[in-house]
């Protein structure tokens, strides 16, 4: 909310449960502590981001994580998993 503001930072609800969405930047985050070696936790979290594309094609999604880094394709979404340091370091 510090980066984009309380005004441009919505949960998307219609069924879908992402953490966050930017619409300005067409931008949805989903925060989970680790997803690549936990199977469950995997699918939970990207299931989300293939249920926001039925409503908002083309979102560009990233997974913060707690230390855990890759790009996840998951039926034809490009999930991009990036620690939390490293989005905090962002620009």
């Amino acid at each position: 909310m510090r980066r984009y503001g309380t005004e441009n930072v919505y949960f998307f609800e219609n069924n879908v449960e992402i953490d966050f969405y930017v619409p300005l930047d067409n931008l949805a985050i989903q925060v989970s502590m680790q997803v690549l070696d936990n199977i469950d936790t995997r699918k939970r979290e990207t299931r989300a981001f293939v249920k926001l594309n039925n409503f908002i094609p083309n979102a560009k999604c990233i997974l913060i994580t707690n230390s855990e880094e890759a790009v996840i394709d998951c039926d034809g979404i490009n999930i991009e998993v990036i620690p939390i340091w490293k989005w905090l370091l962002d620009n």
